[in-house]
């Protein structure tokens, strides 16, 4: 993969939160780089990682929550100072001028505002354009700063003198998603009046420093703890006020810490994390849905079952510096990836830093699967029997069987209180006078439920009778895919007194499963010892 990456560094990890270490680890050093920065990469090298940084503003909103910050609040409210830009805009109109009492928090970090992208990377002053069709340059339109090229980094009133010039691209909330830089440095302008604190000393408090995310930093650190490109013009660029959009700096081992924290629900309570990590848009890419600011890659390829991974990811870029933060909640698993040099035709120009993510995720997913199925076997698989009631439920995972390809565990035996029940299923309707007999049978496969308590595991089983075949066709009759997926509509349909038909609680002693509850059928049957 870096056969030639003569001026490219690498660092890359992976790690679950249930262990300390990680569990790959890989950094590769090329033979061209600039001597003031690090000779050899490690998982503690720093790399500037661009966009990344754009997971600390919504971030730190979330934590402020309990001083009554809501993402519906317009972003007015904290700011108010931007009404002010209207009277820079050509005209009062909607595709002049942002209404900015129309657009929250939540449109700002997801993307949904519809404002302006971006601010310094105005080109007017870098130079004759008129080859490319642009007219002379009015000096008086020049911000006199940017970051770029050895000019300083704009300021918060710089921000305020020429931004309502900029119209808006969308109105806010409009089907069209919008990637917008300059929304997460108005977030900082929020936390800031806010806290009565600059952003980066909120999130150094509250986020860096009691993950001990020491080597992550907004300003510029030591060149000797950093990789730095032959030629690089970008390791000391200044973002200015544009810093929590895209500038800060950061480690492989800094970003797990930071990624093993949301997970493990350091970082926020554990609802406000699973709110917090959900799709809240579309974008234009099917394959890719938009949070705040999580862009969330969905794919149906990795596991041999063809089921949905939906991986939580927040990439950066920085002309030299690309980074990647991915959280794969099903699994547990945190995957970073940081990248500095060129990476243009000669450079590796079959690898993109996305492409790289899956990459690993196809070879990383299937063997974790592997491994958890054979876990799960161990621990669940078996038969478990009520002789007072004639019930017997068993459950198989073959992890190892080709022919048992299939998400979650499958139950082979389904006996309670003498009847049948994949043979005599009534669906999730009041049940006939008459039992059917159903042939064939339903198949049914047990899922673990997100709700658990010490001792117990709670899971929810799915039936069908059509073959991957039938299924396939059906779908084949509808312009959008997987039509006929509807479990999430079908499940606690069914109850008995108040118990769902569907729920399978399991007995859990030291690490052990003992027995299980059919919940909707009130029988408690014990695992058999083999």
């Amino acid at each position: 993969m870096t056969a030639s990456y003569n001026t490219t560094a690498i660092a890359i990890g992976v790690k679950s939160i249930h262990e300390t270490d990680l569990l790959f680890e890989y950094a590769y050093t090329p033979p061209k780089k600039d001597e003031k920065g690090v000779q050899k990469v490690d998982s503690d090298t720093i790399f500037r990682i661009g966009s990344l940084t754009k997971l600390f503003p919504p971030l730190a909103l979330l934590k402020l929550q309990d001083r009554g910050v809501n993402f519906e609040d317009p972003i007015t409210k904290y700011v108010p100072e931007l009404r002010t830009l209207k009277s820079q805009a050509r005209e009062d109109s909607p595709i002049w001028a942002v209404e900015w009492d129309e657009v929250t928090l939540g449109a700002l970090a997801s993307h949904m505002a519809g404002i302006p992208s971006d601010y310094i990377t105005d080109i007017a002053p870098f130079g004759d354009l008129s080859a490319y069709g642009y007219p002379q340059a009015n000096s008086s339109k020049f911000l006199g700063c940017a970051g770029f090229f050895g000019t300083p980094g704009c300021n918060k009133t710089v921000f305020f003198e020429h931004f309502g010039e900029r119209p808006p691209v969308q109105a806010p909330f409009s089907a069209q998603t919008v990637y917008s830089n300059i929304g997460f440095a108005i977030l900082g302008f929020a936390v800031e009046a806010i806290t009565n604190q600059s952003f980066t000393d909120y999130v150094t408090n509250e986020i860096w420093k009691p993950l001990d995310m020491a080597r992550t930093s907004a300003t510029q650190p030591d060149e000797a703890l950093g990789f730095i490109p032959a030629n690089d013009v970008w390791w000391a660029a200044d973002m200015g006020f544009e810093g929590p959009g895209g500038g800060y700096f950061s480690t492989i081992n800094d970003l797990h810490r930071f990624g093993d924290a949301i997970l493990q629900h350091k970082l926020l309570s554990a609802v406000q994390t699973r709110k917090w990590m959900k799709p809240l848009t579309s974008t234009s890419s099917s394959g890719l849905l938009m949070g705040a600011p999580w862009e969330i890659f969905r794919a149906e390829n990795i596991t041999s079952d063809g089921r949905m991974i939906e991986l939580y990811t927040k990439t950066g870029d920085l002309i030299n510096y690309h980074s990647q933060l991915v959280l794969i909640p099903d699994y547990d698993i945190v995957v970073t990836l940081l990248v500095a040099g060129p990476s243009g035709p000669g450079e590796g120009s079959q690898t993109s830093m996305t492409l790289m993510m899956s990459r690993i995720v196809q070879s990383l997913l299937p063997a974790i699967e592997a491994a958890g199925k054979a876990e799960t076997a161990a621990a669940y698989a078996g038969t478990y029997t009520d002789k007072r009631t004639n019930s017997t439920l068993t459950l198989s995972l073959d992890a190892a069987a080709a022919a048992d390809d299939g998400p979650g565990v499958a139950i082979t035996q389904y006996i309670i209180r003498g009847v049948d029940v994949p043979r005599t299923d009534p669906g999730s309707t009041l049940p006939p006078a008459t039992p059917p007999t159903l042939d064939p049978p339903m198949r049914y496969r047990l899922y673990p439920a997100s709700t658990g308590a010490e001792g117990k595991t709670s899971w929810r089983a799915v039936g069908t009778m059509n073959t991957a075949e039938q299924v396939a066709q059906q779908d084949a009759l509808f312009a959008w895919p997987m039509n006929s997926c509807i479990t999430w509509a079908m499940m606690d349909r069914s109850t008995f007194e108040f118990g769902a038909r569907d729920h399978f609680v399991f007995d859990v002693v030291e690490g052990k499963v003992k027995g299980v509850e059919a919940v909707g059928y009130q029988v408690h049957l014990t695992k058999e010892c083999k």
